[in-house]
């Protein structure tokens, strides 16, 4: 695929505020930025800009996570432990 110009105009998923996307939308747009941002397809400006809404992509996603999270432990009255992070002293 070659570089998008300019003039072109985002996909979908560029035109919506992070914050209105649900999980999935905001993993797939994530998942399109980087492989643009990868295959080099992105002028220098759009891949900063593109860097820079990953970063509020990402930030969608932990949030949502953390909703999720916090719905589940109401669910079940337990707390979840993350198994990845080393147990503090």
């Amino acid at each position: 695929m070659p570089p998008r110009k300019a003039a072109e105009a985002p996909t979908q998923n560029e035109e919506i505020p992070p914050d209105a996307l649900g999980f999935e939308s905001a993993m797939a747009a994530l998942e399109q930025l980087i492989q643009c941002v990868e295959n080099n397809r992105l002028p220098l400006e759009e891949t900063l800009n593109a860097y820079q809404r990953g970063q509020q992509l990402i930030a969608r996603c932990n949030t949502l996570l953390q909703d999720a999270e916090a719905r589940i432990q109401q669910f079940d009255g337990t707390q979840l432990i993350d198994a990845a992070l080393p147990e503090r002293s």
